[in-house]
């Protein structure tokens, strides 16, 4: 694909989706990406967070049922955490709060999965300074109520998960929807055995959400909450919304401020799946990228930094 027929591809899904979306698309040109080159072992990362000073992350289906941690300047793997309890069906997110450590195994493009569930264990099993070490999770298991089709064909299901994040004492949720290009926002209780997932909105994104974070300190450079993910033309991008302070639950209002942030192709940049605050000063934006190859494209995996965006 030449880089002029790129450029109209992109040009288009932008333009729809500010048309759709009404919201403000900012240029990726005006800001500073720095790029971290990361472990082989981690070609299928599907998450990020960012915890002491250190990334994390995890690959998805068929990858191992277990976390990694990753040094900010080799991007070598410096620690293993090993769920003993855990198979990882399809991992596709990690979330840590103050108090615990999530891992979202509701990764579903079939469609077809009746065992959904997130893993969770104290944040001060991370303290343990082995280079290997070994614990055991709690676990949510759920469902969606609204979901009645359960053979949908690959990626057609609106039932897909890559998303969430932890905020005002609940897991939210944000689904994957391959035919609507929508997100529907859940919400799940943190308490162990079986939930039905809560239905609080859908917000048309226009794009396929892989992944979310929040930051929800009032005086932070990035609080709000973020999105990423990828559009059918194979582009990638963030989203950023202000948080409401009604404390209703809904997260998504006409009234909130909200940006798109074009980051480029798949083939340029990898398939972007986590994304994450960094608490430098201002706050840095990272996300995590799948390694991609395709009819002679090749992306390496990588995490990536938006050290202007937030300035």
């Amino acid at each position: 694909m030449t880089k002029l027929l790129m450029f109209s591809f992109l040009s288009l899904s932008l333009w729809n989706l500010s048309a759709q979306m009404k919201i403000d698309t900012l240029d990726i040109d005006n800001y500073q990406i720095k790029t971290l080159k990361i472990d082989k072992k981690l070609a299928e990362i599907s998450s990020l967070e960012i915890h002491d000073g250190f990334y994390w992350g995890n690959n998805d289906s068929g990858g191992k049922p277990e976390l990694y941690k990753i040094s900010p300047k080799t991007g070598k793997i410096v620690q293993t955490v090993k769920i003993t309890n855990a198979e990882n069906k399809d991992w596709e997110e990690i979330v840590f709060s103050d108090d615990h450590v999530f891992i979202g195994d509701f990764g579903n493009n079939l469609g077809n999965r009746k065992d959904l569930m997130i893993y969770y264990f104290s944040i001060d099993e991370l303290n343990n300074k082995e280079e290997k070490i070994e614990v055991e999770a709690k676990k949510i298991e759920f469902s969606y109520p609204e979901q009645k089709e359960f053979n949908p064909g690959n990626k057609k299901t609106n039932f897909d998960c890559e998303a969430f994040f932890f905020y005002q004492g609940k897991l939210h949720l944000f689904t994957k929807e391959w035919t609507n290009l929508a997100t529907t926002h859940y919400t799940l209780d943190v308490k162990p055995g079986i939930q039905k997932a809560e239905k609080i909105e859908t917000f048309k994104t226009n794009y396929m959400v892989t992944g979310a974070t929040i930051d929800a300190n009032p005086i932070s450079n990035t609080h709000g909450f973020y999105l990423i993910g990828y559009t059918q033309d194979g582009f990638s991008l963030i989203s950023g919304f202000s948080l409401s302070r009604k404390g209703n639950g809904m997260l998504f209002t006409n009234k909130l401020n909200k940006f798109s942030l074009p980051l480029g192709f798949t083939a340029q940049v990898g398939q972007t799946e986590g994304i994450a605050i960094k608490p430098d000063n201002p706050n840095v934006i990272c996300f995590s990228n799948e390694e991609f190859k395709f009819k002679g494209f090749h992306a390496e995996q990588s995490i990536q930094c938006i050290h202007s965006l937030a300035q």
